[in-house]
């Protein structure tokens, strides 16, 4: 019912074609790469253009996108290789016409050239590939938030993956989207299929439950709608920041006029449990994955991390071992007899990250430098993360620890940790739990993730 209809009118049943679905006759917003020729002309980015948030105060309504939002996919496009500064949007390929540079600049319908600057070459990589993007140390400014006392840590600690989804979905109450209380799912910010990414880029450090570094934490999940769901899967819209923990949803692909009605442009207020880093992370995947799955050979693109491919094959062998184990935990289980109870606990469920490690002296790929070396490593990138934290002695409770679980010993923790729970099994194993069944080393895989 629409602010201007009386309360008593009964609501139409006819159902009426949503008017932003109209939009589809406009042309988009689109992005070219100033570096090819126009015979090899690639596209960065298309957009299709909706109408202005806000009117302007002459009342002429404008169709875009936000000039704000353009600028961040660009710069994620090109690993942030800018870093934030000198790239603009110009009107033509040689980049003599600049796009004004304002906050609130609008993008209209048309086509734009987003140009690197002077340090860069014209004909610079992209990033064709999520498993490419490398997370930056540090968000856009109009990413980051302040967190305050509220948000205490010991609310979510220890919530173990398996009922992460429910805790959730019991945090969030209903769709954060559309307020709705049915038919909802929790929604991963983080895929659960770039786990390996995850570990490359040390992900697990914006958790809030474990230092586990595991794409299932609460701070990595918000409720949705499950067509909702669909639709941030299919890489169809994106959050973006507002301010004072608002964000906007914005509709990025072409093909879902339909849905503009219920989705684009409405204010979500994440929860405080959410990372803005997973968020931040989504956005760059849903834009990332506009890409068509084949580009022009002769497109420069980013490779991704040697790192990266070592978390995949360490996940690879991980599902070779969880297979192993499946069949050994249904012998013992086809054992047991019909009077006992054969559940088994979860704990001793295999999990994707349970892999046979190597020793700590194989800790880092530098052969004799050994654990110290990557533990020093380790550090170095501590304090590129959290300077504040890295330069504080230790107390109780540092200011800004409520930004991360991780701290500058952490892999010697998770080292530890590991040991311990291999010397005294009974820690997992419950009076139920088959002789054979095993436990995923979660905490050695992280500890070799972080010190790579």
């Amino acid at each position: 019912m629409s602010a201007s209809q009386p309360h008593h009118m009964a609501r139409s049943t006819e159902i009426q074609i949503p008017q932003l679905a109209l939009l589809h006759r406009l042309k988009p917003v689109t992005i070219l790469h100033p570096g090819y020729s126009p015979e090899q002309q690639f596209i960065l980015l298309s957009l299709p253009a909706y109408p202005q948030f806000t009117t302007p105060t002459d009342g002429a309504r404008l169709y875009g996108v936000a000039c704000c939002l353009v600028i961040d996919a660009c710069r994620i496009l090109t690993n942030l290789a800018a870093n934030n500064q000198g790239d603009y949007l110009a009107y033509d390929l040689e980049g003599n016409l600049r796009v004004p540079a304002a906050d609130d600049t609008f993008l209209e319908s048309g086509e734009y050239f987003y140009h690197l600057g002077p340090m860069h070459p014209a004909q610079y990589p992209i990033v064709a590939k999520f498993n490419a993007f490398i997370f930056p140390v540090a968000l856009p400014a109009h990413w980051s938030r302040h967190m305050d006392n509220q948000e205490d840590l010991d609310l979510w600690a220890n919530v173990t993956e398996s009922v992460m989804s429910d805790k959730v979905k019991s945090d969030d109450g209903c769709c954060i989207v559309t307020k709705h209380y049915n038919a909802c799912d929790n929604a991963h910010l983080v895929p659960k299929e770039q786990q390996a990414w995850f570990l490359a880029n040390a992900m697990g450090r914006y958790n809030r439950s474990r230092m586990t570094g595991s794409v299932d934490d609460v701070a990595n999940g918000i409720t949705l709608r499950s067509d909702v769901h669909r639709l941030l899967d299919l890489h169809a819209f994106v959050f973006y920041p507002i301010g004072d923990r608002k964000f906007v949803t914005y509709i990025v692909q072409r093909n879902i006029h339909d849905y503009a009605e219920l989705l684009h442009g409405r204010t979500v207020t994440v929860p405080l449990r959410v990372s803005y880093e997973f968020l931040y992370a989504r956005f760059a995947y849903n834009i990332i994955k506009l890409f068509p799955k084949t580009l022009p050979a002769y497109i420069k693109r980013f490779q991704s991390k040697e790192t990266l491919r070592q978390e995949q094959e360490a996940l690879r062998e991980s599902k070779q071992s969880k297979m192993s184990s499946t069949k050994t935990a249904q012998s013992a289980l086809s054992s047991i007899s019909d009077d006992q109870d054969t559940t088994i606990s979860e704990a001793s469920e295999p999990d994707e990250c349970d892999t046979l490690l190597a020793s700590e002296s194989q800790v880092t790929e530098d052969g004799d430098r050994g654990i110290a070396f990557g533990d020093d490593r380790y550090k170095t990138k501590y304090a590129l993360w959290f300077p504040r934290l890295a330069e504080l002695p230790e107390v109780d409770n540092p200011p800004e620890s409520l930004r991360t679980t991780y701290h500058p010993e952490t892999p010697k923790m998770l080292r530890l940790r590991s040991e311990y729970i291999k010397k005294h099994p009974q820690v997992w194993q419950t009076s139920t739990t088959p002789a054979e069944a095993t436990r995923p080393d979660v905490e050695s895989l992280v500890a070799r993730s972080l010190v790579r």
